[in-house]
């Protein structure tokens, strides 16, 4: 894997008790119509991207969002809606990890190259990135919903391509 340097990380299992209030407090009001998943993700990329100093993602830049089994409390709930009835639509809607990656654009103004691996480690998306990446580097992220939930985010750059004077951690 060629060299990178890590801007930004955010790295909870579980994450804090309080992450709700925060990820509130971080877009200035409570999410809607997303699930724990979508949620859980936010807060990771939002708490990474400040840990970078960023607000927005600039242009060029890869985000890339993986999981070792996506979405599955949201899953878990359709399957029970689907023992007695089709299942609801917004609880439907919480099962396509994709969700997340809009959400994401949309709360960092920006438009380019987005993509969901689902059974990919972190480090697998690491080595995805470096093939992919350009000079804007990649936002990435690792997500589970399971068990309390896990999140791990990074701000990545090529290491030659350093901005703002981050080092490497």
């Amino acid at each position: 894997m060629s060299a990178l340097t890590i801007a930004g990380r955010c790295s909870e299992t579980p994450p804090a008790a309080d992450w709700r209030e925060r990820l509130t407090k971080m877009l200035g009001e409570k999410p809607r119509r997303i699930g724990l998943w979508a949620e859980l993700g936010l807060y990771g990329a939002l708490s990474c991207m400040a840990a970078a100093g960023e607000s927005t993602l600039p242009d060029g830049a890869l985000l890339l969002a993986g999981s070792r089994s996506g979405t599955q409390a949201a899953t878990r709930a359709v399957l029970g809606q689907m023992k007695t009835d089709l299942p609801m639509p917004l609880t439907f809607l919480q099962t396509q990890p994709s969700q997340l990656l809009t959400q994401l654009a949309a709360c960092l103004n920006w438009q380019g190259n987005a993509c969901f691996l689902a059974g990919a480690s972190l480090a697998e998306l690491q080595e995805w990135a470096v093939l992919q990446m350009g000079p804007a580097g990649a936002l990435i992220g690792w997500l589970d919903d399971a068990e309390g939930g896990s999140i791990e985010w990074l701000r990545i750059f090529p290491a030659a391509q350093c901005q703002r004077g981050a080092i490497d951690r």
